[in-house]
């Protein structure tokens, strides 16, 4: 069910790099089943087209494709201060002298020409866009397609991965990651790319590309969609309500790991507003003190995964009868369409899948939409909750990131965790948590240019792409409320 990842023990610091991998079991089997599909779907079908691309998903593995092995690794400086690490797998380009350029695990001696254009001949090209942010990229993302048919493309986005330098922030938003997968396209001679994957973080990097790009964009499959909104952040990392409720002693320890105990109460400061305990995360991550560095990473993995592990009985259906038509550790899963109707004019295309296919939740389109909704996080009603106003002060406005309060050390208790060495520790770079809590805290900033992606005048602009998505009814780190 983690798509048979696994982390060497002696690695076990970097784990926090496999949270792009935690999707269901369920996730991967639509994924692997749609990409085809996908990439062959019109813009807009007639019937007769829409029956010939079910035919075509029907036939299509429902499990992940073998383990292959990368036929090229490279790098690509995209600006005086990153360089980026890629990886193809798949379809062979033209052999040519031996060239790795050095960002590979394998020792891969064959070379290619920077002449051929992937997949002109031999088949479609794909991109696979990795979570986080900062989580990077493994060979088990290649798998989601077939080498038969694909060249497929894996890169780690600036700050993360094997891509240099290693949790740095500057120059690191989300315009620039959108540069860089055009870069990439240039650098590798790929014409378009005829189908982007993207997952959780992964989707808002999908669709910001394909609305700056939309020509270079074929067809598009979402995964546990994020489009980092301010709601979706303060779910996640915000004190009153959203996750925070939901696990209330995950989140006491969280807050208390950085010194925060009780932060929210009502007798604390007006002052201390719903994201302190996240800034305070902020202030411990970048700080220079690898001490401190490890001391909030080991309590914000410990968070995140809590959150994503977690499982209450209110999950569950009421109807003893519903509960038992799906299995215990799966929850509904929801496949959006682009080619076909849905079950309500408010969900079109939404439908409830497994692995085995749809699911039976009613005899009304009624009661399928009825059902969707129920699984919202954000509200009760049809929309989500508006996001709160942007405070005179924030640091969007001010159009730089927030600064880090060098101070916070003194305020907490940290200490080297058993059988970790200072010198270990100074060489530590919890590039995830780093980057993740970075774009969290600075959201409005390093989305500039990108907070409207859900706007019509934004969706105009690519509702001619292919789309799919798959969502995790239960997916508490990228609530369905976005997708839907």
């Amino acid at each position: 069910a983690r798509y048979s990842a696994r982390v060497p023990q002696e690695r076990q610091w970097q784990w926090q790099r496999q949270r792009q991998l935690h999707s269901s079991a369920q996730d991967a089997a639509a994924a692997a089943t749609v990409a085809d599909a996908a990439a062959d779907m019109p813009s807009s079908s007639s019937d007769g087209t829409a029956q010939q691309v079910h035919d075509v998903e029907a036939e299509v593995v429902r499990t992940l494709y073998p383990p292959i092995n990368a036929t090229r690794n490279g790098t690509l400086e995209v600006d005086s201060t990153h360089t980026l690490c890629y990886q193809l797998y798949g379809l062979d380009l033209q052999p040519n002298s031996a060239a790795n350029d050095g960002c590979s695990d394998d020792d891969n001696s064959d070379g290619y020409s920077s002449n051929a254009r992937i997949g002109e001949k031999n088949g479609k090209v794909a991109i696979f866009l990795h979570g986080g942010p900062g989580a990077g990229c493994y060979p088990n993302h290649a798998r989601f397609f077939s080498p038969d048919h694909y060249s497929v493309i894996l890169f780690d986005q600036r700050g993360c991965g094997r891509s240099a330098p290693c949790g740095e922030v500057v120059n690191n938003t989300l315009a620039h990651l959108v540069h860089d997968m055009e870069a990439l396209r240039i650098h590798l001679n790929v014409d378009k790319f005829d189908v982007v994957l993207g997952g959780s973080w992964g989707t808002t990097l999908a669709l910001a590309y394909a609305t700056t790009y939309p020509e270079r964009v074929g067809a598009l499959i979402l995964r546990g969609v994020c489009l980092f909104r301010r709601q979706e952040v303060d779910w996640l990392f915000g004190g009153n309500g959203g996750a925070a409720s939901l696990n209330a002693e995950g989140w006491k320890e969280f807050e208390a790991a950085v010194g925060m105990d009780g932060c929210n109460d009502d007798s604390m400061d007006e002052s201390n507003d719903k994201r302190a305990v996240l800034h305070r995360y902020y202030d411990c991550l970048l700080d220079s003190d690898p001490i401190l560095r490890i001391h909030a990473t080991r309590a914000w993995m410990k968070w995140e995964m809590s959150i994503f592990g977690y499982n209450n009985s209110e999950s569950k259906g009421s109807n003893e009868a519903e509960n038992q038509k799906q299995p215990e550790d799966s929850g509904p899963l929801l496949v959006w369409d682009g080619a076909f109707g849905g079950f309500s004019a408010f969900l079109r295309g939404w439908s409830f899948q497994n692995t085995d296919g749809p699911i039976d939740v009613g005899q009304t389109d009624r009661h399928a939409a009825n059902k969707a909704q129920s699984l919202r996080r954000f509200s009760f009603g049809s929309e989500a909750v508006p996001p709160e106003p942007i405070k005179e002060d924030d640091n969007a406005l001010l159009g730089t990131p927030r600064p880090i309060d060098t101070k916070t050390g003194t305020l907490i208790n940290a200490s080297l965790p058993p059988n970790v060495t200072a010198e270990k520790a100074a060489k530590f770079i919890p590039a995830q948590a780093i980057l993740t809590c970075y774009y969290s805290t600075n959201d409005q900033y390093v989305m500039a240019g990108y907070t409207d992606l859900l706007s019509k005048d934004t969706i105009d602009r690519i509702r001619h792409i292919p789309s799919i998505a798959i969502q995790g009814g239960e997916d508490k780190i990228c609530p369905p409320d976005t997708a839907l």
